[in-house]
């Protein structure tokens, strides 16, 4: 399988054709392209990275000490550290007996005033969801 990250802009084109109908043609204009197969490989942990990760997960306040660790100049915030962290994380995919399949993605969107660091935060997101 290969993956890719596009980034672009979505524009909506009239075919010849259908100029009265109201149906519209959908493109994305890539700006640009990333492949991220490679990406989604084994991360490279050492032994010393494996016996933090250990400790951490052995301590009752590990939930507060990762969201403490997301954008830690930014001050506060934590509830939405600790969206960020659950989005991070993912849930759990299911398929239910009736044949529902629920999706394991958690999906946030930061909305607030301005100042309130948005634009920062998911820049960090970005780079340790690309990590």
């Amino acid at each position: 399988m290969f993956r890719i990250l596009a980034t672009g802009v979505y524009k909506s084109v009239n075919s010849i054709s259908t100029n009265n109908s109201g149906i519209v043609r959908t493109i994305v204009i890539a700006t640009n392209i990333q492949s991220i197969t490679s990406e989604l490989e084994i991360p490279r942990l050492s032994g010393e990275d494996i016996r933090n990760i250990k400790d951490i997960s052995n301590k009752t306040d590990a939930f507060d000490i990762l969201a403490n660790s997301i954008a830690p100049a930014i001050y506060g915030h934590n509830h939405i550290k600790k969206a960020l962290i659950l989005q991070l994380l993912g849930g759990n995919e299911k398929n239910l007996e009736n044949g529902t399949h629920l999706r394991g993605d958690i999906n946030v969107m930061l909305v607030g005033d301005p100042s309130t660091a948005k634009s920062q935060v998911n820049f960090l997101l970005y780079n340790l969801y690309k990590f």
